[in-house]
């Protein structure tokens, strides 16, 4: 009695932290009939996956209504390949739960056959993966936008080794120290990317960080102009600044990413006239800069919208582009407690002014 009681009390704590660990493991088990219309099986887990009263029953017509609609074709495809092909079910897809939020599911499961080879049910499991997705979500994120800036800094580099390239032929060297000192804060600009890059995507996970000083933001808008003129041979920038240096403090570095991919913007976007003019101006509380091109504009229903992240409009779809810039400027320029908007205009092109405030 007395061993047989103790195996018993082992297998009832084993089934109850199994039952703990699949719990804390967000595993739900379930079974579909593919005889029997609309049936489903599934424990209280499974329900909680797809965001269900536990004490309610939960159909498969329940559970394909908790997918969102662009993931329900492709789920039901992936059924489809595993009972065709006799192979295990694997998907994953978003589910809405009934306060609204989303979920990330990964699924799986097999097909069980009669002795006649014809599928009768499909059972497996189910696995709320949505931290893991999200995380992998947020690496391709800032991958896609650490690849988008490099190519900027990039592409001065090989201007200014072009350049460099001619003069040496030419024997003309008077210009070469300040090509070469160009060129090396661009290779700072790309060693500075890859490190985010390798950076713990946890760490990411808080979004860029500040590292501000006392800059000049002239001198910042000089310089970043004349690297762009070396991308953009064919293009005309032209500076209205004021007599007296603009000081504030500020990131150098992410201010210069701001004020890049807005020229980059408005030469890549000129519609064939490569002129941008940029305007400063200061107020005791505020310096605003503009950055005003005369090309194809931006309609009034993609304003809202320009600063979401990989947002493009239609009738940009032809030109090349992840969508990024302008959420990271916007993002930057928020973080340094600044505004950024596209700005009624008169005529063709596209102003947009960012502010900074004067601490």
């Amino acid at each position: 009695m007395i061993n047989l009681h103790g195996a018993d009390s082992t297998f009832m704590i084993s089934q109850k932290h199994l039952a703990q660990a699949l719990s804390q493991a967000r595993m739900g088990f379930w079974e579909v009939s593919l005889v029997e219309k609309n049936y489903m099986s599934c424990t209280d887990q499974c329900k909680r996956n797809f965001g269900w009263d536990t004490t309610k029953e939960f159909s498969y017509n329940d559970m394909l209504g908790r997918i969102l609609d662009e993931d329900r074709e492709e789920m039901q495809a992936s059924v489809a390949i595993a009972i065709q092909q006799q192979i295990p079910y694997h998907a994953e897809y978003r589910v809405r739960h009934s306060d609204n939020s989303l979920h990330w599911i990964e699924a799986r499961g097999w097909v069980t056959y009669d002795e006649n080879g014809y599928p009768q049910l499909i059972s497996g499991t189910t696995l709320d993966i949505t931290e893991k997705k999200e995380l992998e979500i947020l690496r391709d994120e800032m991958l896609s936008i650490a690849m988008h800036e490099i190519k900027t800094p990039l592409s001065s580099v090989k201007g200014t080794l072009q350049i460099l390239e001619r003069q040496s032929a030419g024997q003309q060297y008077n210009l070469s120290p300040k090509l070469l000192h160009n060129a090396l804060k661009a290779t700072e600009r790309i060693s500075r990317l890859l490190d985010e890059m390798v950076a713990p995507v946890m760490v990411m996970a808080k979004g860029i960080s500040l590292d501000k000083s006392e800059l000049d933001l002239s001198k910042l808008l000089l310089e970043t102009s004349q690297n762009a003129a070396l991308v953009f041979p064919d293009s005309k920038i032209n500076l209205h600044l004021p007599e007296s240096p603009i000081i504030v403090q500020a990131d150098s570095y992410r201010i210069a990413q701001v004020i890049s991919n807005l020229i980059n913007n408005s030469i890549k976007y000129s519609n064939g006239n490569p002129m941008v003019d940029i305007y400063v101006k200061t107020t005791i509380a505020e310096i605003s800069v503009t950055v005003s091109d005369q090309g194809m504009g931006i309609k009034m229903e993609d304003r809202k919208r320009i600063f979401d992240k990989f947002y493009r409009s239609k009738v940009t779809g032809h030109i090349e582009g992840l969508g990024i810039g302008l959420f990271l400027c916007s993002d930057i320029v928020l973080r340094h407690g600044g505004q950024i908007a596209v700005m009624d205009k008169e005529g063709e092109g596209t102003d947009i002014r960012f502010t900074l405030p004067i601490e």
